[in-house]
Order: C-alpha cells, then structure tokens, then sequence
C-alpha cells in the first residue's frame, strides 16, 4: 500500500473530529460541502487541461472548498516516471504540480499556477488514502469510473480524540454504471506502516446512481448521498428524495440542501 514516513505532526488541532453516521447536521453540511466541491473540480479541471494540455503523467487532483463555501482550490500532484519504475505510484514521492483556484456562485476559475518541491505532512497523508481507496475501488470495479473527494479527521471513541487520524474517502461514480462508495483510511501509528482501510460502504449502486428516488444501500443518508441529491435538485428546481435501506425516506431541498426526514 502506498504510505509515507511522517505519521505524526503538530497539526491535529487544526482536523476536525470524525464525522458520526447518525450526525445529520454533519451529514448535511458535508453533503453540501462535496457539491461544492465537485463544482470546483468542474472548474479546475477546464483550467488545468488548458494550462498543461495533453498529459501522460500519473497524476492525482484534490479538491478543496474554503469554510464559507465561496471559493476553493483544486490541487494536482504528479510523479516522476523514474519514481513509477517500480509500478507503484507512493504518496511519498509525489510532487506539488498545478493548483487551480476558483470562486462559487458564479463559479469561475482563476489562472492557474505551477508549483514545485514536495506536498506537505497532511497533504501527503491525503494523497496517501487516496492512493489506497483508489486502489481499492478499482480491484472491486474495473469497469466503473470516479472522482474522489476526501476529508481529514481525527480518530474518536467514546466521544474523545484517540490521537490517530484518518482520511474519508467518497468515490463518487463519474457515470451511470459507476458506483458511489465512502472508505474510512486510518493513517499508520507507526513511521513507515501503510495507510489502512479499516471500512467501506457502498452507498448508491452503479444502477442506482441516476435513478429516482435515490437508493442508497447504507442504513441513513450519508454526505455524498446529499450532494448528488441537491445537485440534481438544483437543475430540476424540485426536491429528491432518498430512500435508506432502513426504508427511511428523505428529501433534499434544490441550493440550500435542506434535508427532510419524511
């Protein structure tokens, strides 16, 4: 599994706790929060194909969305093709590459720029569980295609942070063949041990995705649920419904994502 060598940092305080199944207000808010970020990949990747043209390279792209939901930045990280002799694309050898910022509502992208050196701690602790979920999703699906959407958190039991970390993973089927699944990838304890997923959940079915109501195979609406909901609610100007697979119906409200349980 692709790893990386620094597993501890002094940043925890700057991660936000785990987010809990049965918290519908975190639910809801990272719902809205991966809509927006999937607007902003939108807009990044236009902007990166236009500044870098046509691309062999291994590369990843990650995206992410600034606490008022108003702008955001979508960041590419590549390897060497020396590094990729081996077969295997490690978070510890890839390389800052192209960020693309861009504003929402109206959603526009910025120039992009070119960066150099290395990403970060965190950002290769990122790219290292997304590395592994990609994998993952792959070996499970070969035909199916996604974009990948992540968010740090700190590890709790019992309501208190233990002191590890991990990353959520949504892979969100880029098709209507394509499967949406959430992966939870614990960071190593130790320096040099592999990321880990120590869960994965199916959350819409590859036949599921572009069907009404929507019908996610989890037990309660989970975040990318919501945000291809209210995505499709917003174009329809009408709400969606979701339906759990407890038989719980809810419904998703067009822009603001209100969720509504029936």
């Amino acid at each position: 599994m692709p790893g990386y060598e620094d597993a501890s940092s002094a940043d925890m305080a700057a991660i936000p706790f785990a987010l809990d199944d049965g918290d519908l207000a975190g639910v809801h808010a990272r719902g809205m929060t991966i809509w927006r970020m999937q607007r902003a990949m939108r807009l990044g990747d236009r902007a990166f194909a236009g500044f870098v043209g046509v691309t062999a390279a291994k590369f990843v792209s990650i995206a992410s969305v600034d606490p008022g939901g108003s702008s955001g930045q979508v960041a590419y990280y590549r390897w060497d093709e020396e590094d990729l002799a081996d077969g295997q694309a490690s978070a510890s050898e890839a390389r800052n590459w192209v960020i693309a910022s861009v504003t929402l509502d109206p959603d526009e992208a910025l120039d992009p720029q070119e960066l150099d050196g290395k990403p970060d701690g965190e950002q290769r602790r990122t790219i290292a569980a997304l590395l592994v979920a990609q994998g993952a999703a792959a070996a499970e699906y070969p035909e199916a295609r996604w974009v990948a959407y992540t968010f740090r958190e700190q590890v709790v039991a019992g309501g208190e942070p233990t002191g590890l970390r991990q990353t959520r993973v949504y892979m969100i089927g880029a098709d209507d063949q394509s499967p949406d699944i959430e992966y939870t990838v614990h960071d190593p304890s130790k320096r040099k041990q592999p990321v880990e997923i120590v869960k994965s959940e199916l959350q819409l079915a590859g036949d599921a995705t572009s069907k009404l109501p929507l019908t996610t195979s989890a037990q309660s609406v989970g975040p990318s649920t919501v945000a291809r909901a209210v995505a499709i609610a917003t174009v329809t100007k009408k709400p969606v419904k979701i339906v759990d697979a407890a038989g719980g119906e809810w419904e998703v409200a067009p822009k603001t994502g209100e969720l509504t349980k029936l």
